[in-house]
């Protein structure tokens, strides 16, 4: 009973340590207010997903290979990860 005590405490210090560090750097500086007027002129804003990134994999959770799982396994060669085919 000591000893999760003391691992109690001891957890209590360090969140208020790492509390305490946190502000301390929060303060440190602000970064500038993003603007529409910080992008050049026509610059058009834009977002996107793939089922590839999130739904998991393809022998999980019901879900069956996509046509991207099929390509991937068909042609290994044809992509480039990091720099490297």
């Amino acid at each position: 009973m000591a000893v999760a005590g003391a691992m109690v405490m001891s957890g209590g210090v360090l969140l208020l340590l790492l509390a305490f560090t946190c502000a301390a750097y929060n303060d440190a500086g602000e970064l500038p207010p993003i603007s529409r007027r910080s992008f050049p002129k026509g610059f058009i804003f834009g977002t996107s997903s793939s089922s590839y990134q999130f739904e998991g994999a393809a022998a999980k959770g019901g879900r069956g290979p996509s046509i991207w799982d099929t390509f991937t396994h068909q042609y290994p060669g044809m992509l480039t990860i990091n720099g490297q085919k």
